[in-house]
């Protein structure tokens, strides 16, 4: 995206917050970024098509964010999603993603109902993805039912809160219902079979993922990023697969021109070549998130 796109994108999303989508015209937005109906429509087909741009733009910047906050920090696993959760939670807040998508809710834009499920679906996968990480699977069956009941549990104890008008903050309702849904999980759960098959949830996001392969890449480079500084003892070595993660990211996310895939290659099969990384679950997963989102056959397989 270039700065221009940006630019309209940002202006778009100021009037969004002052007067509602709904209430926001293109000829709002033409005066205000200070461009013709011919740029506009050079870029958008329409304002509809604008706010998918919008929607997108922020879940990605949410993303690198959250994840770029769990790189920097050593808590544990629990205590870092209840930050990643509260920074999310304090993101939507701020930009006013709620409202927005709120005001959506009465058109019959079936491109805009479709994204804004999807966005619920990557969280929920999100979500359960990192109960994987913080609880024993072997332990909890019952993982995504978890994750269905703690999602569940936040957006109704913050919409309630905000139709209440009380104090409560996000941080708190983050972590009393974290608390609450570790506690069913830990005494009602565990006894009970499972809501939710897990064969068909895999399926499920699987099919799903494709939708949001950037969102997806920028996950499992994050994932894979924690793995090597939390297991790749040697820091010559560490430094090294950090190197080469990072070299793949700026190669595959650069704005002007396609990745080249011959050295994207090259780096990947020089980062499988050093110990534990190699056929680790983050590495499969990582390359996975890769192939789906450059979506060409040349860097998949075997290294």
């Amino acid at each position: 995206m270039n700065k221009k796109q940006q630019d309209i994108l940002e202006e778009a999303h100021k009037l969004f917050i002052e007067k509602g989508y709904l209430d926001t015209s293109i000829q709002d937005i033409l005066e205000r970024s200070g461009i013709s109906k011919g740029t506009f429509y050079k870029y958008f087909s329409s304002k509809s098509e604008l706010l998918l741009s919008l929607l997108s733009t922020l879940q990605e910047s949410m993303i690198v964010k959250r994840e770029k906050l769990a790189d920097e920090h050593t808590d544990s696993d629990c205590h870092m999603f209840e930050k990643q959760m509260i920074f999310m939670m304090h993101f939507i807040a701020e930009n006013n993603i709620s409202k927005i998508i709120e005001t959506t809710l009465v058109l019959n834009e079936r491109k805009i109902f479709h994204y804004i499920e999807e966005l619920k679906i990557s969280t929920l996968n999100w979500i359960y993805k990192r109960f994987q990480q913080i609880f024993p699977k072997g332990n909890y069956p019952q993982l995504f039912d978890g994750a269905v009941l703690f999602d569940g549990m936040l957006n109704n104890v913050l919409r309630t809160n905000k139709m209440l008008n009380t104090s409560l903050t996000i941080e708190h309702a983050v972590r009393y219902c974290m608390e609450h849904t570790k506690g069913m999980m830990e005494k009602e759960i565990g006894s009970k079979d499972p809501l939710f098959d897990e064969k068909v949830i895999a399926s499920l996001f699987e099919e799903r993922r494709d939708e949001h392969s950037s969102t997806e890449f920028i996950r499992v480079t994050a994932a894979l990023k924690r793995f090597v500084k939390n297991n790749v003892v040697d820091e010559a070595k560490q430094k090294e697969c950090l190197e080469f993660i990072t070299f793949i990211y700026d190669e595959v996310l650069q704005d002007n021109a396609s990745p080249r895939k011959f050295i994207i290659n090259s780096s990947l099969s020089s980062l499988e070549q050093i110990e534990p990384v190699t056929g680790s679950g983050e590495m499969e997963e990582y390359k996975r998130g890769l192939n789906r989102f450059i979506g060409n056959s040349s860097i998949k397989g075997d290294y």
